[in-house]
């Protein structure tokens, strides 16, 4: 039976999703986790008896503008989150990209409980951080149906094994969060984007290494081809009204030509692009790669792949180290096992962000990892969900 075909189980509170949990592992089914389904073409497939859809949980437990800290139900959508926090002139540092436009899905209903289950932050992380740095605390369930919370109000609380961290990122596989507490930050009043045409990328990365060795409130430096077909470089300035006026200046002095400024809304608007991949224009024939890697690397390997014509359009976050590029999906057979092993050559990490089931489920969204590591994985999946029940296959491939 596939995941569409499944029974779809909506809980309303902590203690339902800990029945439901309870009755599969009795009854040996295996569940689907999911919120909205926004994200489902993350990761591998899952092909589960019954799909256990979270987009119920949204009540807010508090919110403490003082202490910057929220607790919220995982099925809170994040543009609920987000004009909440706006209200109080706040925001989620961890700029959480829905990729919803990769998927064809709604925007609208992409969640919390998805940001921290897949972790996925956006090009902001290089000045404050990425999901796992404010997540706080958890509530969920594990495979036995038993309740649990780890994580408090404060980093002070963590004590001991971090589980809220170690559940970042399990995309389901470990246990049921229901809620989540995260830390949120002031945002920043003034903020600008000086856009610039790019050169070679061995141009831009000493471009970037300049720009790292300054304190300069740099939340984000990429590289995208413009509306008019030709490369271009953006960086963004955020801060106080003051600091980004004269970290300005000292950017100016170390760009090779005077850049475009964007401010406030315009600036905004174009990292939400950026964010999306809105960039990328990726076909609907084509998959979607994400390969994070060294900045020193990223030159010859793209060039490299380029010339194996494994990549077709590419756009790179050089503050975060990750090369995002669509390919053809002509031989993926062929092309995907040759673009994953250039990566591994150089210690690099390739993800399939989006591709055709039968693609996933034979190669697998995730990268191999050696085999002391998989069996980690295997004893931690175990210990939090003995019979296998959460989200089957989903970041590793079903033999």
């Amino acid at each position: 039976m596939t995941q569409t075909e499944t029974v779809c189980l909506r809980p309303a509170s902590t203690q339902d999703v800990a029945d439901i949990v309870m009755d599969a592992a009795a009854a040996g089914q295996t569940l689907a986790v999911t919120g909205n389904g926004t994200r489902s073409g993350f990761g591998n497939p899952v092909k589960a008896d019954r799909t256990l859809a979270l987009g119920g949980l949204d009540q807010i437990a508090f919110y403490d503008p003082e202490d910057l800290v929220i607790r919220t139900g995982v099925g809170l959508t994040l543009d609920e989150l987000e004009h909440m926090l706006a209200a109080k002139g706040q925001y989620l540092p961890f700029e959480p990209p829905r990729y919803t436009g990769l998927y064809g899905t709604d925007a609208q209903r992409s969640t919390v409980g998805g940001a921290v289950a897949t972790a996925l932050s956006g090009p902001r992380r290089i000045l404050s951080g990425a999901v796992r740095d404010f997540v706080l605390g958890v509530e969920g369930v594990n495979g036995q149906g038993d309740v649990f919370k780890a994580g408090g109000r404060t980093m002070k609380n963590v004590t001991g094994y971090d589980l809220s961290k170690l559940v970042t990122g399990a995309c389901g596989t470990l246990a049921v969060l229901t809620s989540v507490t995260l830390k949120v930050l002031p945002a920043p009043r003034a903020e600008l984007t000086l856009v610039l045409p790019a050169r070679t990328l061995e141009d831009d990365r000493a471009l970037f290494e300049k720009i790292r060795a300054l304190p300069l409130g740099v939340g984000g430096l990429a590289r995208r081809v413009g509306a008019d077909g030709r490369c271009e470089v953006i960086i963004r300035v955020e801060g106080t009204a003051p600091g980004v006026a004269g970290n300005h200046q000292v950017l100016e002095a170390l760009l090779p030509t005077p850049p475009r400024v964007l401010e406030q809304e315009e600036s905004q608007a174009l990292w939400r692009e950026i964010r999306e991949l809105s960039c990328l224009t990726p076909k609907a024939d084509e998959l979607v790669w994400r390969v994070n890697l060294p900045a020193t690397a990223m030159p010859a390997f793209v060039d490299e792949a380029r010339r194996a014509g494994c990549i077709n359009r590419f756009f790179v976050d050089w503050a975060g180290g990750v090369v995002f590029s669509t390919m053809r999906g002509v031989q993926p057979e062929v092309d995907v096992l040759r673009y994953r092993k250039m990566a591994e050559k150089i210690g690099a990490r390739s993800m399939i962000l989006r591709a055709p089931d039968a693609i996933r489920s034979q190669f697998g969204a995730f990268p191999p990892v050696a085999a002391g590591v998989a069996a980690l994985e295997q004893r931690t999946r175990t210990a939090f969900d003995p019979a296998g029940i959460f989200n089957p296959g989903r970041m590793t491939v079903q033999a």
